[in-house]
């Protein structure tokens, strides 16, 4: 009788544990990070008895798992951190776009046109001062338009800087607490809850910058960013980031610079986009105002004015690296436009400001190899081209994390319709073990009362 007692009461506590990690599944099905727990029970065996077919001692639970599917995860980690990458660098390619928007007659491109149109009107009219007045202006707002677009691109320079400061400081929080979670883990190896609140950190890690992991002998995460050690058992390190001399940016882990070993992730698209995209153009908008600038004063500087002096500078001289930032108009006196390619005489003739105008059809840009317009319509391409391929990689990668989370989630998301019918199963496991106990009880009373 007492046999009957002891395996009921094994199977009262086992279909108990089971109720209760049913419970938790039912009770944490909308918690993101979230992996369903199932119980593994093991029978209790009989021990040494020389009875054929002897049953056993009733049954015990073995261990509570987490239905982890680690092949998928480590997946969706690696696809979630490239979705990061583009949806990051999509941004940044779309606002790069809209500071070459040539949708208005406001863009560069309009405004170079407009600018060497005005040349051809002093040309037909040299001595018009309305005419020269309106070359400066058009002057002027070219200028304008290309500082401005430089001015644009070095803010959003500046902005990645800035964000990417405060990712780091996300990085170096995340590790610290998964440093945390891993002493915990180590300490109690059956804290389930613990090891999925690390698992979602090391995701949110993923998605700011790729890292691997790799679990040791006690349990712990060792985490990596390339050949940089970010958490070990001794602790975590610190990324950091900064600027070189070239305005570049630099990321560390301690000592470690890391910026060749970086894949994936938002930091990573900062990088991209802010040291080699929008570094490009700005490259080329001052290709572009160097190129043009030193055109037209040259030629400027080989006629002469209304007043028959010599011609100087144009636009204000450019320098290599700001040129672009730093292009004016240097003449404010529509007189000392040099249109006339001959100081005899006043106004002189057009030749000069004909020549300038028709500039605007000659390979003055880069090397001589392109015109101006075309030039700058190269740009526009690029950066719409840019913008349109990054698009693409989001949709792309959307789709794939999507197809992911569907194919984790069947293995290790939690089942509302599953999780009932196991209440069920578990509550009808309990009554009858309930009965069980309550007649082994009765047939150990009637035996108590034989002997009485």
């Amino acid at each position: 009788m007492m046999n009957i007692l002891n395996i009921g009461a094994t199977a009262l506590l086992a279909s108990q544990s089971a109720l209760n990690t049913t419970s938790n599944n039912v009770a944490n099905a909308s918690t993101a990070g979230y992996t369903r727990q199932e119980v593994d029970f093991s029978s209790i065996p009989s021990g040494l008895t020389g009875i054929t077919g002897s049953s056993g001692n009733g049954v015990t639970v073995s261990n509570i798992t987490r239905l982890y599917d680690s092949f998928t995860t480590l997946q969706l980690r690696t696809e979630k951190s490239n979705t990061s990458y583009w949806n990051t660098y999509s941004g940044y390619a779309s606002s790069i776009e809209t500071v070459f928007n040539e949708t208005s007659n406001t863009g560069i491109g309009p405004a170079i046109s407009d600018f060497f149109s005005a040349w051809q009107q002093v040309a037909q009219n040299p001595q018009d001062t309305t005419a020269r007045t309106s070359l400066l202006n058009k002057a002027q707002y070219l200028a304008s338009r290309i500082s401005g677009a430089y001015n644009d691109l070095a803010s959003q320079q500046a902005q990645i800087y800035k964000n990417s400061q405060d990712l780091v400081t996300q990085v170096n929080n995340i590790s610290k607490q998964i440093y945390s979670l891993n002493e915990k883990i180590v300490s109690s190896p059956g804290a389930l809850d613990l090891k999925d609140q690390r698992d979602s950190l090391v995701e949110q890690l993923n998605q700011i910058t790729r890292a691997n992991t790799v679990e040791d002998s006690s349990g712990r995460y060792n985490v990596y960013i390339g050949g940089a050690t970010l958490v070990d058992a001794s602790g975590s390190y610190n990324m950091s980031v900064a600027l070189d001399n070239s305005n570049a940016m630099q990321f560390s882990v301690g000592t470690h610079n890391i910026n060749s070993e970086m894949s994936g992730g938002q930091l990573k698209a900062n990088l991209d986009a802010r040291d080699t995209t929008i570094a490009g153009y700005i490259t080329q908008l001052n290709t572009l105002a160097a190129g043009l600038s030193t055109a037209i004063n040259t030629q400027s500087g080989l006629g002469y004015n209304l007043n028959g002096v010599a011609g100087g500078n144009f636009f204000t001289a450019p320098s290599a690296q700001f040129a672009a930032r730093d292009i004016k108009v240097a003449i404010t006196d529509p007189k000392a436009i040099a249109a006339s390619a001959t100081a005899a005489g006043v106004p002189g003739d057009n030749k000069n400001a004909q020549t300038i105008a028709n500039l605007a059809n000659t390979n003055i840009i880069a090397g001589n190899t392109l015109s101006p317009i075309d030039y700058y319509n190269n740009i526009v391409s690029a950066a719409g081209t840019d913008a349109q391929s990054a698009n693409t990689y989001v949709q792309f990668q959307t789709s794939l994390v999507n197809q992911l989370e569907t194919q984790r989630q069947a293995t290790s998301g939690v089942s509302l319709d599953q999780e009932a019918e196991n209440l069920i199963q578990f509550e009808k496991s309990y009554q009858a073990a309930a009965k069980m106990i309550s007649i082994g009880s009765d047939l150990l009373d009637t035996i108590l009362g034989i002997v009485k």
